[in-house]
């Protein structure tokens, strides 16, 4: 009898497949912690980022990587993301956090920024030194190159839960309100569907081992019937 072996890994890619998706919206890489780096907060004090978020009952925090210097993407992300939050109707809280990943960054640059941006008062902006810099952005997978001076760098967007744990990723430009609104909902009250769909190996993994479990109960069965007495020539 001949067997027909499957690859996990071809079944893993056909379940997550059939699930649906958002290309604007995708679930983390990892379900861990951030990284609770060395900051410095607007008074240039050193601090981290755990003191700065304050406790966890905070809700959910949406990162924004950005650099004061960006002209094209960064600020088009931060008004996309006032404007999203700023129509967004919820009582539930939530934290923003505005982290420039530019080593040069200074506080009279975010000040500034802050002011020609209008961001809302209660969002926290802060830098770091390069090693923390590397350390927290490196967890995320978010490359920054620097080609003579210019930082090139992904749009993205990271949304974490209460405990810091990284949750969802927006990606590039395109993300609604009403993306940002599911993801953060999700977050706040991961549902069974909603754990599924941020963890879509998860499912991939089940149907592997029922597929397993099926092949073997045909197996045994065969075997239970296979007569006992000596074939008649």
């Amino acid at each position: 009898m001949r067997l027909l072996c499957i690859r996990p890994s071809l079944l893993l890619a056909l379940f997550a497949v059939a699930l649906p998706s958002h290309a604007t919206t995708i679930p983390a890489l990892q379900a861990a912690r951030v990284p609770d780096v060395s900051i410095l907060d607007h008074t240039s004090q050193p601090t981290s980022l755990g003191v700065v978020l304050g406790p966890a009952d905070g809700g959910p925090v949406i990162l924004l990587p950005m650099f004061t210097r960006c002209s094209a993407s960064c600020p088009i992300l931060t008004h996309k993301l006032v404007a999203a939050l700023a129509g967004m109707e919820s009582a539930e809280p939530y934290r923003v956090v505005v982290f420039s990943f530019d080593p040069l960054e200074t506080d009279e640059s975010l000040r500034l920024y802050r002011a020609q941006e209008h961001l809302p008062a209660e969002w926290r902006m802060v830098r770091a030194k390069e090693s923390e810099i590397r350390e927290f952005f490196g967890f995320f997978r978010y490359n920054v190159m620097n080609q003579d001076g210019t930082l090139i760098h992904p749009n993205e967007v990271f949304v974490l839960d209460e405990a810091l744990n990284w949750r969802w990723t927006l990606v590039g430009e395109d993300w609604t309100k009403e993306d940002l609104a599911v993801v953060i909902r999700q977050t706040r009250s991961p549902g069974l569907l909603a754990t599924i769909t941020a963890h879509p190996e998860w499912l991939a993994w089940t149907g592997f081992a029922g597929a397993i479990l099926g092949l073997c109960l045909s197996i045994g069965w065969m075997i239970w019937r296979k007569p006992t007495e000596p074939v008649q020539a």
